[in-house]
């Protein structure tokens, strides 16, 4: 397993690699308006409960969000994100019997195409995409789930054409993780709302 600090060493020196690629291959490829942005976010997730009468509710949080973007055509792009949460899972099992609270790491690894027409002062956008989120636990294994992701906001110019503000709202639509514990969990869907503000720098 492991930790956030290795993780997210592991992640920088990736995109130090992508970056230096991108800037060796220029000559054969350019970026079409790329840029990269960092986020703040906020996490709120539905509580959901089965017709068993199981119960799973997430303590809300904040957390970061890195993206980068590229538009080859002027209406349309592609994005990566990278994202991380940290918050706490509780199981409840029917008539309270049992319940299991269990702290997690939540990273965030997700694409999607972008649609986005341009206007001079704002520039929304509607993505579409998916990913993968790796839910962490202080104690046991890691569990993967397959996520659905759809995102709306706009992007603010500033006076400065390589500089600007993007506000957004964004939906994770997973299966509640149970961490291979048949005695929790629901095996419903959830929705994760991620209000988020950041910065862009754009080439």
């Amino acid at each position: 397993m492991f930790s956030f600090r290795s993780r997210a060493l592991s992640f920088v020196v990736l995109a130090s690699a992508i970056c230096t690629a991108a800037s060796a291959k220029a000559q054969f490829y350019k970026l079409h308006q790329a840029d990269i942005a960092v986020s703040g976010t906020g996490q709120f997730t539905t509580a959901v409960t089965d017709g068993n009468g199981n119960h799973l509710q997430t303590t809300d949080s904040t957390g970061f969000l890195l993206s980068a973007q590229e538009h080859p055509v002027a209406w349309a792009g592609v994005e990566t994100n990278f994202g991380f949460n940290r918050f706490t899972e509780k199981f409840i099992t029917q008539g309270n019997t049992a319940s299991l609270t269990a702290p997690v790491n939540v990273y965030e690894a997700t694409g999607a195409y972008m649609f986005h027409p341009h206007f001079r002062r704002f520039q929304p956008f509607v993505n579409v995409g998916g990913g993968a989120l790796d839910f962490t636990p202080n104690a046991g294994a890691n569990q993967w789930r397959g996520t659905g992701l759809v995102e709306t906001g706009f992007d603010i110019p500033t006076s400065n054409r390589h500089f600007g503000f993007r506000v957004q709202g964004r939906a994770l639509i997973y299966r509640g993780p149970n961490f291979d514990n048949s005695t929790v969990g629901t095996g419903k869907w959830v929705v994760t709302a991620e209000p988020s503000l950041g910065a862009f720098v754009r080439f």
